[in-house]
């Protein structure tokens, strides 16, 4: 289900070279905190451990790679991995994962529609989202093991588009947001332009400016990701909220990504 906007133009997607940098870059912290610890647990991604992480991030990219390769018109088979890969032998296969997703994103047509979860979307779609699965699982695993993964501004801010266009409509057409009907939560970037007032709904309802909403939530961009998306939550997250705190609890303990 589409979401609604008004007519303004929309913060920009992702740069596909800042994409293609963003997940070499993060897929590389990923392998690396499989090589510092790779059964902590993280506390993120409920039941996980590190080395978890890095095997569903390592099967999404081999099986977003043949999406975009084949031009599928439906949903390939979601690939299994040998549960018993560990050590140095599952850092080389996620690696092996990861460029081979570079290397058909290198070749590839962005323009080209592919299946895209249940539509067609032109190839592009698949830059972003595998800049944003490869960002935000680099954050969860490295933040296991010590300190996080830096999440680039630009990245997290087509992060917030994303999940406001994209992911929430998908979302909440299985199961209507009724905590909280008709209610609106800004949005401000405060590292860059990007505003978001969102209106809870199936679908729901994003336009963008400065517009006062039920409740405000500032900061960075990646702060803003971190806090959409439940990482970062409660008194010590680094964003800060006016207006309707109550809303503010509903949306962190209702919405996951």
């Amino acid at each position: 289900m589409a979401v609604a906007t008004e007519a303004a133009a929309r913060v920009p997607a992702v740069d596909p070279a800042l994409a293609v940098d963003t997940i070499g870059s993060a897929g590389a912290a990923l392998s690396e905190s499989a090589r510092v610890n790779p059964e902590a647990p993280v506390p993120t991604c409920q039941g996980w451990t590190v080395a978890t992480v890095v095997r569903h991030v390592g099967l999404v990219h081999r099986w977003a790679a043949t999406v975009v390769s084949t031009g599928a018109t439906e949903a390939p088979p979601f690939p299994r991995a040998d549960t018993d890969l560990a050590g140095a032998a599952l850092t080389r296969w996620a690696d092996a994962g990861r460029a081979e997703l570079l290397d058909v994103l290198a070749r590839a047509d962005p323009d080209r529609a592919v299946w895209a979860f249940g539509t067609m979307r032109p190839a592009r779609f698949w830059w972003r989202r595998q800049a944003q699965e490869t960002a935000l699982h680099a954050w969860d695993a490295t933040a296991a093991v010590g300190e996080p993964w830096a999440i680039p501004s630009a990245v997290a801010s087509a992060g917030i588009e994303e999940i406001l266009d994209w992911l929430l409509p998908r979302r909440w057409a299985e199961a209507a947001p009724t905590w909280g009907e008709g209610r609106t939560v800004h949005l401000h970037r405060t590292d860059g332009d990007g505003e978001w007032l969102v209106t809870i709904a199936d679908p729901p309802v994003v336009a963008l400016g400065h517009v006062k909403g039920d409740l405000a939530i500032r900061g960075t961009a990646p702060d803003l990701l971190l806090w959409v998306t439940g990482r970062v939550t409660g008194p010590a997250a680094p964003v800060e909220l006016f207006g309707d705190l109550g809303l503010a609890e509903s949306w962190t303990s209702k919405v996951t990504v």
